[in-house]
């Protein structure tokens, strides 16, 4: 029968495209990290020590989960072959009796299933036939494995189909016909399943690998794919997830050389090691299918890059020519690709000598960007030289994001005993001249340091309560970033513990702040190694009796990098939240991106947010990275956005609709 024959079922099955599943507590699929699977299978050889030991092999490479095999010889095997196998084939000469010693029964299963789970890792197991099914009912499966032996197996696809659990089909013994034929079977059942390319030799040459049909299988079944692989070495897996495998399965083997069908396409401890290393690096390389200008890059291009600006000072109502603008760094105005679109046009605001040109100098001065207010307690970001110009949008606060010199800012001199209508939040610096403010330094002079600053923060944010309505709240990143990744954070997080006892906070409302897990700092990417996940905010605020800023966009990226459900991350911390930093997020380094630009789902966060706590009771900001830039444009615009969120409460009153100047 010819594929095209199929070509249509498929075509009407792949309405229901979907490209993650749900192992567990982890998403697995396109924009995750890859899901590793160490199949221990029977390379334990009835052992249940080595079983063990290969489970914490697993776990201390990184692994997501072991998986076993189970089987009934009775309902695999004519009684003829198990009665005497050397009558048959080589194959069953050597198998047969092989499995009858490797076998485990419930004690075994029992065992490992709690030696897995206290090592933090899903247990996973191939049940070869329907009793073995049932077997595992107990342990309470995230998923099944189908071996590929079993692809085309009707009868235990209906008995893994009663279970209603994501199912990962291998496909190494399978022709695209046979495989047509089970992902229709599939899809009549609302079965959520992915398929795994595989090549069912031990081990598989190279040049039998066909990566290329990973694309394959993505596009004609519209499911996630992953890799299930017999090689030698590590470099074709590595190549399977460049090739867009969500997931991969790899034997593991404490030697290669011990007695066994599996053992020689096994990985022993330090390659099992080392490939999931690589495979993280993979991860983190292939990040977005779209183009993305980073905040690395973005600052780079600062620097490097142009704006345009004019050559000399103008007046409103100057027509802008051709010998009146100039490209000069920062690039921090209007392109040089728009030098065709100015020129011609005339100003509505009077622009200096070297000044950058801003967007809006290309727009209608007669457009008014209608900013909403909103029931709640809602404020803008910005600096000490904003106080006054965000006084038109009446917001209810102004958060300032400190840098190191505002710790001096003579306020009282300069402001004068000038009365401000709205609360004032202060953000913690995030540099402190050359170091990054980090209150889990392993460098004990430099965390006393850092101390010092955290504190000042807070005594100039109790100087100038007076100036401002309510009482001040300050927000500060805990630390625990470096150049370098580390697995365990704890010593992090008690060096933050320790430098907390050391601070005052009484008089403000002193809020800790969930991180992104790939920060951007001094031009270049860190790794946050504390305070991104719900177990370390929860931890801290219930040591210090706290409340927490809730970053929403740090709380996706670290929800993307780990497969942790965001949902179930908003509902552990919405109680505990007293402040809320909005911007959308994509990928796992985009931060601060304008709303309705990245990956959140905005309507369905706040539902949850107001369904788990008083939304009426936090207070909120957007933070658009450089959203203060060309008087707040950034942030206006997510204003408007945010108007369609009935949860906070937007209303559109006439005095609140300002113009940009």
């Amino acid at each position: 029968m010819s594929n095209e024959s199929y070509i249509d079922p498929l075509e009407g099955m792949l309405g229901r495209k979907y490209d993650t599943l749900r192992i567990g507590a982890r998403t697995v699929g396109a924009g995750y990290p890859t899901y590793v699977i160490a199949e221990i299978g029977i390379n334990h050889n009835g052992s249940l020590e080595r079983a063990k030991q290969l489970i914490d092999v697993a776990a201390s490479a990184g692994c997501d989960a072991v998986k076993f095999q189970k089987r009934t010889l009775e309902e695999l095997y004519t009684q003829a072959v198990l009665d005497q196998p050397n009558r048959f084939e080589e194959g069953f000469q050597y198998f047969i009796p092989i499995l009858r010693e490797v076998e485990f029964g419930r004690a075994e299963y029992d065992a490992l299933y709690h030696w897995t789970r206290q090592a933090g890792l899903e247990f996973l197991c191939t049940p070869f036939d329907e009793t073995a099914v049932d077997f595992l009912d107990p342990y309470q499966l995230a998923a099944y494995k189908v071996a590929s032996a079993d692809f085309g197996n009707f009868i235990l696809l209906e008995k893994l189909a009663s279970k209603k659990k994501p199912t990962l089909l291998s496909t190494g013994m399978s022709s695209q016909e046979e495989i047509d034929a089970v992902a229709e079977f599939l899809f009549q059942r609302n079965l959520s399943y992915m398929l795994l390319h595989c090549v069912s030799a031990y081990p598989t040459p190279v040049e039998d690998a066909h990566l290329k049909f990973i694309q394959t299988l993505k596009e004609r079944y519209g499911v996630p794919v992953g890799f299930s692989g017999h090689e030698s070495g590590i470099e074709v897996t590595l190549a399977a997830v460049a090739a867009g495998a969500c997931l991969v399965e790899r034997h593991i083997t404490l030697d290669r050389r011990m007695e066994g069908p599996d053992h020689t396409s096994s990985l022993e401890p330090d390659g099992l090691h080392e490939l999931v290393r690589r495979i993280r690096v993979v991860d983190r390389a292939m990040g977005s299918p779209r183009r993305v200008v980073s905040r690395g890059v973005v600052r780079t291009q600062e620097v490097l890059a142009k704006s345009l600006v004019a050559t000399s000072d103008l007046a409103p109502g100057t027509e802008i020519r051709r010998e009146m603008v100039a490209a000069k760094a920062p690039a921090k105005g209007l392109s040089p690709l728009y030098l065709h679109a100015l020129i011609g046009r005339r100003l509505h605001r009077p622009v200096k000598r070297d000044e950058h040109f801003r967007p809006e100098d290309l727009e209608d001065p007669a457009a008014v960007q209608r900013v909403p207010a909103f029931e709640t307690t809602w404020g803008l970001k910005g600096r000490f030289h904003d106080l006054e110009f965000v006084l038109p949008y009446q917001p209810k606060f102004l958060e300032i994001h400190l840098n190191d010199q505002d710790l001096d800012y003579p306020f009282e001199e300069l402001h004068q005993g000038r009365q401000y209508p709205y609360g004032l939040t202060l953000h913690c610096p995030t540099y402190w001249f050359r170091s990054v403010v980090n209150l889990a330094s392993r460098d004990e002079t430099e965390r006393r340091t850092h101390i010092r600053i955290v504190q000042r923060v807070i005594d100039m944010a109790r100087r100038l309560a007076g100036y401002f309505t309510g009482t001040p709240t300050v927000v500060v990143h805990l630390g625990g970033m470096d150049i370098e990744e580390l697995k365990d954070g704890t010593v992090l997080r008690e060096l933050a513990y320790d430098s907390l006892r050391a601070l005052d906070w009484h008089g403000v409302r002193f809020l800790p702040e969930n991180m992104p897990p790939r920060p951007w700092y001094f031009s270049g990417q860190w790794f946050d190694n504390a305070f991104c996940s719900t177990e370390d905010m929860l931890e801290v605020c219930g040591l210090f009796d706290l409340r927490m800023c809730l970053d929403l966009s740090h709380a996706k990226l670290y929800c993307n990098l780990t497969g942790e459900d965001y949902w179930r991350y908003l509902k552990a911390v919405a109680p505990l939240t007293s402040h809320l930093h909005i911007s959308d997020a994509y990928g796992i380094d985009g931060e601060g991106v304008q709303i309705g630009e990245g990956e959140i789902e905005f309507g369905k966060a706040f539902a949850l947010l107001a369904g788990e706590a008083d939304l009426g009771a936090m207070s909120w900001t957007p933070e658009i990275w450089q959203g203060h830039l060309h008087q707040h444009r950034g942030s206006l615009t997510a204003l408007e956005r945010l108007a369609g969120i009935p949860e906070l409460r937007p209303v559109w009153p006439a005095e609140v609709a300002g113009a940009r100047s």
